[in-house]
């Protein structure tokens, strides 16, 4: 029988031994999976081959034997069943898979059923528009569990009525999940709004900071009158979440739910990176009349309330 004769053949059978290569065909590791108790033995001397982040370690040695015997590893992927050159070596995800585990064994250990409860559905009361900013992770600063905020995030936290991404996770918030206060929040030092003051081109990004851009013309001759750089920067950081919490409020989403009675506020914050707090911009807006009573508020009253604060 001919090498290709045998390999064609291995396509279709499971032989008694699972032993597995990079050069094996994809359909062989497919149906590996459904081995049967026969071949139980010759599967459990391969067991470990899913442990693919943590088996070896920055050599390329096989990792300690602590490591192999954790049974919480994940789940071997149904097409890599064995190690491969491009596992072969501990990459950064190493760590992180093993910060997960211990984060799982910590909440495990103080309340048992919290991820069988997580696996039965979600009910937050609040939806979070906020920057995609590595800085401002939603949970941390509010302290909050998974399952207890909903959320969307992009750079500079901007809402605009064609971004159909952002506005289909607004209508599943509200109208699915119920939830009670949409929080449009911006942060001081925010990479997007500092760009969208300048003029230089970053490209492709130039498309999304014209949102800004936009703003910022809407209120140019009183971010003229800011001197300070920083302040000018922060002052727009500011307008732009309110600019996104009215595009929120003007939506048929949010018309629609306050129409059928549904409370459900929008708020705009802002958080600042070097002290770690939140505050309250003053942008509330509960109902159809809330937002009449923004959109009266001009540009210049809006910075005189600012600077008066």
């Amino acid at each position: 029988m001919t090498a290709d004769t045998t390999q064609t053949k291995e396509k279709f059978t499971i032989t008694t031994s699972t032993t597995t290569s990079s050069t094996e065909n994809i359909t062989t590791q497919v149906k590996a999976l459904d081995i049967k108790d026969s071949q139980k033995s010759a599967h459990n001397h391969h067991k470990h081959h899913h442990h693919l982040l943590h088996k070896y370690n920055t050599n390329g040695e096989e990792a300690s034997d602590d490591d192999e015997d954790d049974e919480s590893c994940s789940p071997r992927s149904p097409v890599t069943l064995g190690p491969s050159p491009s596992v072969a070596k501990e990459h950064g995800l190493s760590r992180l898979i093993k910060n997960n585990r211990a984060w799982s064994k910590a909440i495990k250990e103080r309340q048992p059923d919290f991820f069988e409860k997580c696996s039965q559905g979600q009910q937050p009361k609040v939806f979070w528009i906020g920057c995609s900013d590595s800085r401002v992770p939603e949970n941390e600063l509010l302290q909050l569990a998974p399952g207890e905020v909903f959320t969307h995030r992009n750079i500079a936290n901007v809402v605009v009525s064609t971004d159909l991404n952002c506005l289909s996770v607004l209508q599943y918030a509200v109208e699915v999940l119920k939830v009670e206060h949409v929080v449009v929040c911006g942060h001081y030092g925010c990479g997007g709004v500092a760009a969208a003051l300048g003029d230089h081109s970053y490209g492709l990004i130039d498309h999304w900071l014209g949102n800004i851009k936009e703003v910022k013309a809407q209120h140019q001759d009183n971010l003229d009158q800011i001197q300070d750089k920083e302040e000018k920067c922060r002052a727009l950081v500011e307008i732009n979440a309110r600019n996104s919490v009215l595009t929120v409020a003007k939506s048929p989403i949010m018309k629609a739910a306050w129409e059928r009675g549904q409370k459900v506020e929008i708020v705009g914050l802002v958080y600042d990176i070097q002290t770690g707090l939140l505050g309250e911009l003053g942008y509330h807006v509960k109902n159809a009349e809330d937002l009449k009573a923004q959109l009266s508020v001009d540009s210049s009253a809006l910075f005189s309330a600012r600077a008066a604060s």
